[in-house]
């Protein structure tokens, strides 16, 4: 393992007054004397407490925090950005300053990277203190260097977030970066990651604890708003724009279960989009749900009429029946309009 800063734990800041002296302790508890740990906070103009919070840890604690500002207010992606461009660290965790890092979580990642050294480090997390998510689907408590089963597992679990992700540093250099103004920031950056990874660890330990906010943007984006939100939909459908392309030269064609899952993924986001778009009140155009159709499943490695009798083979009832309703409600919508069309000329 790299001597010196091994570990640059990243902290975005905004708005978190309740949370981020915890969070700041949690991870500070576990150093002792560890000069190898950077904390770098990036305050992007908050407007509560969270600054002065920010500024009060830094002037106790020196040796381990630093904080860094944006002059105006440029969101997530923007923030994570300049801190991965402050990181000193052979290796880098993003942590979102409203959860924290459970206990042993720190020891336990050294241990790996000093026995083993991989480029990407995958862990559990909790979102209370009884259940334990799991991150991955595949081997555990050892190397791999099986690019496809770790494309499969991660697409298999859903679970796209980048703080459950420990990453070399290196694996970020050419340009890999969050999409500046676009929110699913984990879906546009972890699937390209883990392409860029020559082996991996994953370790089926909760090491962060999860707290799901109510004002948190995921919160906001579900199956019962009466709007459709077409910037936050049309986030979603292009976030996974070329990955299939990618994954193919990468993989030299992906095995049946990574095309399976990543197809999986997209059509039941698809199928979430269709079912917000019929549920909502407020839809500008009925062409909306085609064109999101036309993105996600140019994402899919199998189309979507075939996903449906993927499902049924598999008995997943609730997906098949999920994606035929949207995929139904797109085409009826595609014909109600051409109707229309067609009588106005």
């Amino acid at each position: 393992m790299t001597t010196g800063i091994w570990l640059s734990i990243l902290l975005p800041v905004y708005n978190v007054e309740p949370y981020l002296a915890a969070c700041v302790h949690s991870i500070l508890e576990q150093l002792d004397d560890d000069a190898g740990v950077q904390i770098i906070m990036l305050d992007d103009v908050s407007t509560d407490g969270s600054r002065a919070i920010a500024e009060s840890l830094c002037k106790a604690y020196p040796k381990h925090l630093k904080l860094i500002y944006h002059n105006t207010n440029k969101g997530l992606s923007a923030a994570r950005n300049s801190l991965l461009e402050a990181a000193e660290g052979a290796h880098i965790w993003f942590v979102d300053s409203d959860d924290y890092l459970l206990p042993g979580a720190i020891s336990g990642l050294r241990t790996i990277l000093e026995r083993h050294n991989p480029d990407l480090i995958l862990c559990d997390y909790r979102r209370n203190h009884f259940v334990k998510r799991r991150s991955f689907y595949g081997p555990t408590r050892q190397i791999s260097t099986d690019i496809g089963q770790l494309v499969t597992g991660v697409f298999k679990s859903r679970k796209m977030y980048s703080w459950i992700k420990i990453s070399r540093r290196s694996m970020w250099d050419d340009g890999l970066r969050f999409p500046v103004g676009k929110i699913f920031e984990d879906i546009a950056t972890t699937p390209w990651l883990l392409l860029r990874a020559r082996n991996y660890y994953y370790v089926p330990s909760p090491w962060i604890f999860y707290r799901r906010r109510a004002g948190s943007i995921m919160h906001s984006f579900n199956l019962k708003t009466a709007t459709f939100n077409a910037q936050k939909n049309r986030d979603l459908a292009e976030v996974l724009a070329g990955f299939k392309v990618a994954l193919d030269a990468q993989l030299s064609g992906p095995k049946p279960a990574a095309e399976y899952y990543i197809s999986d993924f997209c059509a039941n986001q698809f199928a979430k989009t269709g079912l917000r778009f019929a549920r909502s009140k407020d839809i500008s155009s009925p062409l909306e749900l085609k064109y999101y159709w036309e993105l996600f499943e140019s994402c899919s490695p199998i189309p979507f009429d075939r996903m449906t009798i993927a499902y049924l083979k598999r008995l997943r009832f609730v997906r098949y029946f999920r994606l035929k309703y949207a995929l139904h409600v797109a085409k009826a919508s595609q014909k109600s309009t051409e109707g229309d069309n067609d009588r106005a000329q």
